[in-house]
């Protein structure tokens, strides 16, 4: 018996000693599996942060409703497609007009929302996204139509187009 319980006890300890190296093998090739996918997951991302993506038929990819608090900012992504021919150079984002739903007359441009974004310059035929920030400068708790423009930052260029690139009209929600 004695001998049996030792040919156990050694197959035992082989069958532990495979199970661990396979469990090491299987841990490492995970580990590397996801180091590697973490490295491309912000590529990925990049490419698909839009819902919708910008396109010639829908240039300007933002909610058609922005909701925002009376006196705070709001930080989203825009997407922008220049179906123009040439280049849109220094091309940033800016609210050009605001009227009260109500009353249909326009909002003082002191009371008009501002937004930061940085200028870039996009190829025609292509598209980019912007990181904004939309401060709303004590305007009364309503809803407001208000456009969009993707222009020619002229603080940065002095050979600007006077029009826009583009625009698009959305609605701006204040709450209080």
């Amino acid at each position: 018996m004695k001998k049996g319980d030792l040919s156990l006890s050694i197959t035992a300890i082989v069958v532990i000693v495979i199970a661990f190296v396979v469990l090491g093998l299987g841990l490492t090739l995970t580990r590397t599996i996801f180091r590697e996918a973490e490295k491309k997951l912000p590529e990925a991302i990049s490419v698909i942060d839009f819902e919708t993506k910008p396109t010639s038929d829908n240039p300007i990819t933002i909610p058609q409703t922005l909701e925002i608090g009376r006196g705070s900012e709001e930080t989203m992504k825009l997407g922008f497609y220049n179906k123009q021919t040439a280049e849109a150079s220094d091309a940033r984002v800016e609210i050009t007009k605001c009227i009260y739903r109500s009353t249909n007359l326009p909002v003082p441009d002191a009371n008009r929302p501002t937004v930061a974004s940085l200028p870039q310059d996009v190829k025609a035929s292509d598209s980019v996204g912007y990181s904004i920030v939309i401060t709303e400068n004590e305007l009364d708790p309503d809803t407001y139509i208000c456009i969009l423009a993707i222009k020619c930052d002229d603080t940065a260029n002095l050979a600007c187009p006077r029009d826009p690139y583009e625009t698009k009209q959305f609605f701006l929600k204040v709450t209080a």
